[in-house]
């Protein structure tokens, strides 16, 4: 490695740190996110059908306790809106993490024909440069699932 290539070689890893970081957190909030909703669903299916079952009871008798009822609704409103939410957190968006190599190659074989070889220099900055556009193209992505979850939190 020469004094000319170092700066685009650190800028080439540290843009492949930033998209393994980027993958890793939202891989980690998809996680949490399935295993709340895997809970929320366990618990809603024990106390739910408690709650409903005493709900029919009371209609049949025609003896309504409002209080029993508002909690069964807010119960299972909040059910359904943190279902909703999970799946806004889980849905596949459209995200890359890594490069296709047929863009480089044709960008080599363009340059061997012109009898102008690709230097390591302008590798590492193309390389650099396409990461970060993803990067970038993620952010969206993954805001949307930050904002989900931080919204899923407050449930």
């Amino acid at each position: 490695m020469n004094d000319e290539e170092t700066p685009y070689r650190v800028a080439f890893e540290i843009s492949t740190r930033a998209l393994d970081d980027q993958a890793r957190v939202l891989e980690s909030i998809r996680t949490r996110a399935g295993t709340i909703f895997a809970a929320t669903a366990l618990v809603t299916s024990f106390l739910g059908g408690i709650a409903l079952t005493e709900v029919r009871g009371a209609l049949d008798t025609g003896v309504i306790d409002w209080p029993l009822w508002t909690f069964s609704a807010a119960a299972i409103v909040a059910f359904v809106l943190l279902s909703v939410v999970t799946l806004a957190i889980l849905w596949p968006y459209r995200m890359r993490f890594s490069i296709s190599a047929t863009g480089l190659v044709d960008i080599v074989e363009e340059r061997s024909r012109d009898g102008a070889p690709v230097t390591a220099r302008e590798t590492f900055r193309e390389l650099a440069l396409r990461q970060e556009a993803m990067y970038r193209y993620n952010a969206a992505g993954s805001a949307r699932c930050f904002g989900c979850f931080a919204r899923l939190s407050f449930c």
